[in-house]
């Protein structure tokens, strides 16, 4: 594992963190939602599940367009 990770670019272990980072922070919070509304089912949680959604949105956007930018430089770079 370790070996790997010696192998890749500094962009892409930034990206692997940040992934991995937002990975737990959604799959933590989807799970607090999830034992709000058992633990209490007549909480509100429909502006916590709205804001789980935006933020996941956002970062997948986000990575998208990284991961697209990053695809195009390398093509414009090898037809220089």
């Amino acid at each position: 594992m370790a070996g790997a990770l010696r192998e890749r670019s500094t962009t892409d272990l930034v990206v692997l963190a940040i992934t991995v980072i937002v990975g737990v922070v959604l799959v933590s919070g989807a799970l607090a939602i999830i034992l709000i509304e058992l633990l209490h089912p007549e909480t509100d949680t429909d502006s916590l599940v709205r804001l789980e959604t935006e933020i996941l949105a956002v970062l997948v956007g986000a990575l998208v367009g990284f991961i697209g930018g990053r695809a195009t430089g390398r093509s414009e770079a090898r037809s220089e």
